[in-house]
Formats: C-alpha cells, structure tokens, sequence
C-alpha cells in the first residue's frame, strides 16, 4: 500500500525558505533589472504625444427649447466627430500633406470627449515630438476644412494648436525598473518554493520525521574525501604487516649463505 504524503507551506515556512534562499531571490532580481533596464534605455523607443482642441456647434437658436435640443444635439454630434476624425479619409490626406512615409501613425491618433462635453480632443502619439505637433495640427484643420462636405457642419472651431511634448510619455523608467525590481523578486521567490517543494533530499531529522519514521542515530558530517583517507589508511597497515615475513625470510637466507 502506497502512502501519500500533502506537503502544506505555512507563513513560517515560507519566511524559512526565504532566508534559505536569499541569495537567489536576490539574483534573480538582479538579473530581471539588469534586462529591464537594458530594454527600458536602448531598445524601447519614445513615444511622444500632441493634443490639440476643437468644438463644432449647430447653428444658434433663438427658442429655449431649441436651444436645449441644440445642446443634446452638439453633444450627439461630438460623438460622430471622434469616429470621423480619426477615419482614412482625413488621416490619408494628413499622410499625403506631410508626407509621412506609412499610414502606421493613423493607430496612433485618438479623438475624444468627456461626458456632456462639446470639446474633442485630438491626441496624436509619435516617435517625433515635432511630427506629432504636425499631424495634431494638421488633422485638424483638414476635418474643419472637410466638415461641411462629410458632416454637413461649418460652424468648426481650433481652440488650441498643439504643442511639442519634448518629454516622453513612454516608456517611464521609474516605472519600468519598479516593475523589473518586482517581478525579479517574484520570480526567484518562485524558483525557490518550487525548488523547495521538489527537493527530496533529507537534509536534516526533521525530515526523517515527516516520513513516519524513528530517527535511530546521528553521525557527523563526512565528505568522501574523509573515507578515502581511511581506505589508503588500512591499505597501508595490511601491506606493512604482510610484508614483514618476507623480510625475516631474507634476513635468514642471507645469514645462511654467508655461513
């Protein structure tokens, strides 16, 4: 009958496994930072952004009610704008104007509103902080240009022109490197449970125990060196002793001979 065993790992365990294990938690640490850092600093690319503003308004009206049906309406058509802005119809004519190489910044370009709100908010993030100043501005004035063909709406307004963001927003070192430091310390915790939990030597009497089983006796630690030493040692009594026959042997033959 095959008995099993459920190993369970207590807080107290785990602060044991921890200092057992210190040093490779810590290097791994060490090694998950050393590769963020390496990506954080020469293989991730910036990423700047470029905002600009616009509201569109229906036209006034002079009635309360129509006003406020005015209002619901500019809000309606705020959500339309945002969908329409970032289309290939006007993305692909900010490409062509700026002659942008692929239409791989138009993913990079977002339009919104907050809620109840008439104002858009064009962003555009680029590896160049001058070219996403470019694109923000231009996209802007090409949808205020074309609104009145695409939206049937004139009344476009450019509250802001984008500035230059000489700052990255990505990637944030600080940031990585937390994240690095986290994950390292994480990971070795990891590989020292697990090979803590897979370990099946007995290392101590504790383990013995666990096994349902009477430790007998205890002995000093010994490396192999230790019985090797003891091997050469009675090999060389064994041979001291059989060899002293031999030499009784000779000493009378000799004796002998010279009588």
């Amino acid at each position: 009958m095959q008995e099993t065993q459920e190993q369970t790992i207590d807080l107290r365990g785990i602060f044991k496994i921890i200092r057992k294990r210190l040093g490779l938690i810590l290097f791994s640490a060490l090694i998950v930072t050393i590769l963020g850092s390496i990506y954080t600093f020469f293989i991730a690319s910036p990423v700047y952004t470029a905002s600009t503003q616009l509201v569109v308004k229906l036209p006034n009206s002079d009635n309360s009610a129509a006003y406020a049906g005015q209002v619901t309406g500019n809000i309606q058509m705020a959500n339309t704008i945002n969908q329409v802005i970032v289309s290939p119809v006007i993305l692909d004519k900010v490409q062509s104007n700026l002659n942008l190489s692929d239409d791989s910044f138009q993913k990079q370009v977002t339009a919104a509103n907050q809620t109840n709100s008439q104002v858009i908010t064009l962003t555009v993030k680029y590896s160049n902080p001058y070219i996403a100043q470019k694109i923000a501005d231009e996209t802007a004035k090409i949808f205020s240009s074309d609104a009145a063909k695409l939206l049937n709406v004139t009344n476009v307004n450019i509250l802001s022109k984008a500035k230059a963001q000489t700052t990255p927003v990505s990637p944030k070192p600080k940031l990585y490197l937390a994240i690095s430091v986290i994950a390292g310390l994480v990971l070795g915790l990891a590989i020292a449970l697990l090979k803590e939990l897979f370990d099946n030597k007995i290392n101590k009497e504790e383990d013995i125990e666990t096994l349902g089983l009477t430790v007998l006796g205890v002995t000093t630690y010994a490396q192999m060196s230790d019985f090797n030493k003891i091997a050469n040692k009675n090999g060389t009594q064994s041979g001291t002793k059989s060899s002293s026959p031999s030499d009784h042997g000779v000493n009378r033959t000799s004796k002998r001979n010279k009588r």
